[in-house]
């Protein structure tokens, strides 16, 4: 992310400006340069820094009070863009960074400034220091003393790379991208209605509107001429990816705003030879921009790589464990033994800590910090959603509530193992995909150091603590213990993301200090963001109305628990959050059933077939073998239960099969198959006289015995993670 490499030298088409770049967003590869490492000065530099600073380190919605040394300030800048902001006035940091990127208002950067840093000159060493840590080496943004000038230094390579960094922060991209904007009234100002300067993006203007344009920032002074750093996609029937330009030092006339012109010409140019310019043919990009998340450079760059030995392959996914491997998967793979079955499952590549003969592999120091680097960047890159549930009752869980509402508009992964421990967190985020929009993890307060190294690879966006109460903790916390180690994972979250709090639990007011934005939720509680009121109770129903400000929206929910309402609130306002309209998320929300996670189905075979790949095993093998043993088959069929490995640690899992192969004693199933050296514990404890226990160590061996063997009005259970491929191996026999 940090800087832009060159592919080809290329000629560039005829611009007017002193100098520009055209670079790949998703790779940084330079594709057009003309005098980019040229010091000039670049108009946009300080409010495109200040913007990303201000997202960093400040809520949207926190309230600033204008000072009257910012009025004094401004006042010496005769002619200087503004929006006249006056002494007293409260107004949001969201708002003051939306008329600094849409009108360039140094009003609101100086208000910024004194807000974060205390004044200007302390405000322009940050961004200096943020210029240098971001990789714009060349960048100079204050005088020699380190205070504030409007003589900033900086080159056309060194904002391509500050705009790549600043284009991965999803706010930062939808601000950019914005034509027009409300600032709502003030206490000193009615209604301020902004229209962007980047005309690429203006709806106003049709000679220099670039439909595919997506931002970012258009400038000017005497000194700089017109600059612009723009962002574009392939327009209709063009091929290609999104690419970045920065153009500086063009002239503006009264025929031609030459900035915009020349931004149209390189676009156009760019798109009209992307497949010259990028070096990559348009069959082999259309296959890497559809699945891949990393290459294999990017990979050795993130995980401190001691030596390589592969070369470029698009890497469309990660895994470790018992993890499901898919072609394009790169494998974190703990010994030789691992690493070969991964090739032979599919895998592109493996990270290990010891050199493979005849295997491709990247060899790194430590296997576990190289899945926390990688969990960290695929966060940052893919700008997913990722969604934090901390440690609760069941009864008051959102978590598949939650999951249902994104699952219906977005593709999501998600924490599924029995105890939500860090490796399943780290299996959910490792399991992203390009087309991944969100990840919910449940986060739990049980494992000690679980929630600081959840909160630092995850980032959360939300963080949601229902309560600060649960029904059974070994490490025998206090409430006020508890509530001190949900709090960690604000110390991982963005500054920008939001918590989501019972209210009524008088435990977390200590939350209240943190510098995220704080949505409250509660019953009968009208201090509380979303609260619920008119709450009636019937048999297996639950009707309510949730309250959000002026707005009222009636529930009924097929439950007899009240803690559903607490998770209809945490739904609701997870909602409001990601923008998902209000109609849609009660409409899942009323759809919600919490089921035990068993399919059922018999196939046309006459096999009657149950699964269940989602459900925690503790809970449910034995829902799903009270099921198996309930099923109506003729006297002559057999019930045959088939159990995988599920990838929640060797100990627990170690117990979870002892105590099955003591069920299976108890019930009428006939053949117990165990795919997996810890399945395989069903045997210690099952009566083998009485009993039929089968072991597998690979699939194709359980697959091949499952197809001869099966029978007509057979029942067979099909019981593990969905992590495991046992998924597979059901499809192929059933």
């Amino acid at each position: 992310m940090s800087e832009v490499n060159a592919v080809q030298k290329t000629d560039m088409p005829e611009i007017n400006a002193q100098a520009a770049i055209v670079v790949t967003q998703h790779e940084g590869k330079i594709l057009l340069e003309k005098n980019a490492k040229l010091k000039m000065y670049p108009a946009f530099a300080t409010k495109i820094l200040a913007t990303i600073i201000a997202l960093e380190k400040c809520n949207p919605s926190d309230v600033v009070t204008i000072s009257q040394n910012t009025i004094n300030e401004i006042a010496k800048w005769k002619g200087s863009a503004s929006i006249n902001l006056q002494a007293g006035e409260n107004i949001s940091v969201l708002d003051l960074i939306y008329s600094m990127m849409l009108v360039s208002a140094n009003d609101s950067m100086f208000a910024l400034a004194e807000f974060i840093s205390g004044d200007k000159d302390k405000f322009s060493r940050l961004m200096q220091e943020k210029a240098i840590s971001i990789g714009a080496t060349d960048t100079k943004l204050t005088d020699d003393n380190g205070c504030f000038t409007t003589e900033q230094i900086s080159s056309a390579y060194d904002m391509a790379i500050v705009c790549r960094y600043c284009m991965t922060n999803r706010i930062f991209r939808k601000i950019s991208a914005t034509d027009k904007y409300a600032i709502p009234p003030t206490n000193k100002s009615p209604e301020r209605l902004l229209q962007s300067t980047n005309l690429l993006i203006n709806s106003q203007n049709r000679r220099y509107r670039y439909e595919t344009a997506i931002g970012i920032k258009s400038g000017y002074t005497v000194r700089s001429k017109a600059c612009l750093a723009c962002s574009a996609l392939p327009p209709k029937g063009k091929y290609g990816e999104e690419v970045l330009a920065i153009i500086l030092g063009a002239e503006n006339t009264k025929q031609m705003k030459f900035v915009f012109h020349d931004a149209v010409t390189l676009f156009d140019f760019t798109y009209d030879n992307f497949e010259s310019l990028s070096g990559k043919k348009q069959e082999q990009q259309e296959e890497i921009d559809k699945d891949s998340i990393f290459s294999i450079t990017e990979i050795c760059d993130a995980v401190n790589t001691l030596q390589r030995n592969v070369g470029e392959v698009p890497v469309t996914t990660f895994a470790f464990g018992k993890q499901k491997i898919t072609p394009g998967c790169a494998y974190f793979a703990e010994n030789a033994d691992s690493a070969k079955k991964a090739m032979a499952a599919g895998a592109s590549v493996v990270i290990s800590e010891q050199t493979l003969p005849n295997i491709p592999c990247i060899v790194v120091a430590n296997l576990q910090s190289a899945k926390e680097r990688v969990a960290s960047l695929i966060k940052a890159k893919l700008g997913s959603w990722s969604i934090g549930i901390l440690d609760c009752p069941d009864k008051i869980n959102p978590m598949g509530m939650i999951c249902q509402l994104i699952g219906e508009r977005m593709k999501l992964t998600k924490s599924v193992a029995v105890d939500n421990n860090y490796d399943s967190i780290l299996k959910a985020i490792l399991s992203s995909t390009k087309k991944t929009d969100a990840t919910v993890l449940g986060v739990s307060c049980m494992v000690e150091g679980n929630v600081e190294k959840a909160a630092r690879t995850a980032n959360f966006d939300v963080a949601i603590l229902p309560s600060a109460i649960v029904s059974k903790n070994p490490r025998d916390l206090t409430k006020a213990e508890l509530t001190e180690e949900k709090l960690k994972v604000c110390e991982g979250m963005s500054e920008a993301g939001a918590i989501i709090m019972n209210i009524d639990d008088k435990n977390l007011a200590s939350v209240f200090t943190i510098p995220q934005d704080i949505i409250t939720i509660g019953v009968d509680n009208r201090l509380a963001d979303y609260f619920a009121d008119e709450i009636n109770i019937t048999e297996n129903k639950i009707t309510f109305d949730i309250v959000a400000g002026r707005e009222r929206y009636p529930i009924e929910l097929y439950s007899d628990d009240k803690h559903s309402v607490y998770q209809a609130l945490a739904t609701f306002a997870l909602g409001e959050i990601m923008g998902i309209p209000a109609k849609q998320t009660i409409m899942s929300i009323e759809k919600y059933r919490k089921t035990d996670g068993l399919n059922k189905v018999r196939n046309e075979r006459g096999i009657y077939v149950i699964s269940d790949f989602e459900s925690d095993a503790s809970e449910s093998v034995g829902a799903a073998l009270k099921e198996l043993c309930s099923a109506f088959i003729p006297e002559t069929a057999r019930r045959i239960a088939v159990f995988s490995d599920i990838g929640a640690g060797e100990e627990f899992e170690t117990n979870m099969f002892k105590k099955v192969g003591s069920l299976i004693n108890k019930c009428s199933v006939d053949i117990a198959v165990c795919l997996g050296k810890t399945a395989a514990h069903i045997a210690d404890t099952a009566d083998l006289k009485k009993k039929s226990v089968i072991i597998f160590e690979t699939k194709e061996a359980l697959t091949e015995y499952l197809k001869l063997n099966l029978r007509e009005n057979d029942a067979v259970l099909f019981k593990a993670s969905s992590d495991t491929g046992l998924d597979d191996v059901m499809t192929q026999v059933t």
